[in-house]
């Protein structure tokens, strides 16, 4: 935990959350104007990754099936091995980043709070897990069965709840700060009011 407090201590200046915020929603722009409407168009439904609640065995079969071979390619390559590599990473860094100093300016429990550090970078690993179970089954390396659907869509499901976790810790603890600004503002208008005589 020290360890990642000391590189979190490094990404949470004000320039480097504004970077990695902007680098990972151009990543996430790219995805979403880009590859992900070819492949959706091709396989006439969403890709895995855009499925929040899982798939089924049909569901995934039919959309292995449906991608030609250009489409497949295109998933595979920038989709999964490029775009979807660095997206992950980069959200994990800048959501854990922008915690670490809500956690800090609030002044929080840092043993407690510590551990939503960690969240954004399990939805990171999920993600990733996520992505080798779809390359497995576009590249046709393993047979599409009820094991490794049910694997790869838990892992989607993880990675969307962990995400979805690590956005709401975020809220409670810029509410936290919020409140704490107002209240020290009100207190430093209180003290600087003149006395009456």
């Amino acid at each position: 935990m020290s360890i990642l407090n000391s590189f979190l201590l490094k990404t949470s200046s004000v320039m480097t959350l504004c970077i990695s915020f902007v680098a990972s929603h151009f990543v996430l722009l790219i995805m979403m104007i880009y590859t992900f409407p070819v492949i959706n168009n091709q396989i006439g439904a969403k890709a895995f990754d855009l499925l929040p609640f899982g798939y089924s065995v049909s569901e995934a079969k039919s959309i292995v099936s449906n991608l030609n071979n250009p489409s497949a390619d295109l998933y595979l390559f920038p989709q999964l091995t490029l775009l979807d590599l660095l997206y992950p990473f980069l959200l994990a860094l800048f959501l854990s980043s922008l915690l670490f100093r809500l956690i800090k300016i609030t002044e929080s429990k840092r043993k407690f709070a510590s551990i939503f550090l960690i969240i954004p970078f399990l939805a990171m690993i999920s993600d990733y897990s996520e992505n080798i179970c779809i390359i497995l089954m576009i590249s046709k390396s393993i047979e599409i069965s009820e094991t490794i659907v049910i694997l790869s869509s838990t892992f989607t499901v993880l990675k969307g709840v962990l995400t979805s976790i690590s956005w709401v810790t975020i809220l409670v603890y810029a509410t936290k700060w919020f409140r704490l600004k107002i209240l020290y503002r009100n207190k430093k208008q209180t003290l600087t009011k003149p006395k009456p005589h």
